[in-house]
């Protein structure tokens, strides 16, 4: 069964809303403080980084990769039960997100000219990650190796719209607030929500065992991913 065939049509609907609401704040954001930013295709670090998404957000991708870029769904599955595996040894490391990040992991929705596969319907997390400085900076280990003149020419371009480090701070809150607003709105519609890492997530929904535990609900779902020892820690998956 695939996602595309069982996925709500109320929440695809949620999803597809929050997407626009958080361009539409950041666009008016930019413009209000005169701020223009420096990503563009082919800079790609972010993609390097953790990306938590709830279970909306991952099924959303996941019907567009079925429907359309089944090529990049085949390197997602083969990623998938790795991100799983570590997820579950590794989800109480408080310094994991950061370890992850420095490994300079490419994320599978990435094309071989580093742009994003799936960049219209990216999800909120992607969509937050802004800056206005040069995208040198956004590097795994770029600024904590920055030292002496370097050091103080990056400091000294560092405004109060800034943080954490030279990301827009802005934009980086709507996405969270608009994200915990549509887990709230999935747990009306579904009874619950999975909120957990994207790539581990989306491959998740592609297996038989896991869509037939969304079927059964909550306590079925909790069961699936305690078996795969997802639940709990600092980092691993979590039930809403």
């Amino acid at each position: 069964m695939r996602i595309m065939e069982v996925m709500n049509p109320d929440l695809r609907q949620a999803v597809a809303r929050a997407h626009q609401k958080l361009d539409t704040q950041t666009e008016g954001y930019l413009a209000q403080h005169g701020l223009k930013v420096s990503c563009r295709q082919g800079c790609f670090a972010c993609c390097f980084a953790w990306v938590v998404v709830g279970l909306a957000e991952a099924a959303y991708l996941r019907e567009q990769l079925e429907a359309h870029q089944p090529q990049v769904l085949v390197r997602l599955e083969a990623e998938g039960p790795k991100r799983l595996t570590r997820i579950a040894q590794q989800k109480h490391r408080p310094d994991f997100p950061t370890r992850y990040f420095l490994e300079a992991n490419p994320c599978p929705l990435l094309t071989p000219e580093g742009a994003c596969s799936v960049h219209p319907q990216r999800p909120l997390a992607c969509r937050g990650v802004l800056t206005n400085l040069s995208a040198r900076y956004c590097a795994p280990g770029a600024v904590p190796e920055l030292r002496g003149k370097e050091r103080a020419a990056y400091q000294s371009q560092l405004k109060p719209w800034h943080g954490p480090e030279h990301y827009l701070k802005a934009p980086w809150q709507y996405s969270e607030r608009l994200a915990q607003k549509l887990w709230a709105t999935e747990k009306q519609v579904r009874g619950f929500t999975v909120v957990g890492e994207l790539v581990s997530l989306i491959y998740l929904l592609g297996q038989p065992n896991f869509q037939k535990a969304l079927e059964n609900g909550l306590a079925a779902v909790r069961q699936a991913l305690t078996k795969r020892g997802l639940l709990g820690g600092r980092y691993g998956f979590w039930l809403g």
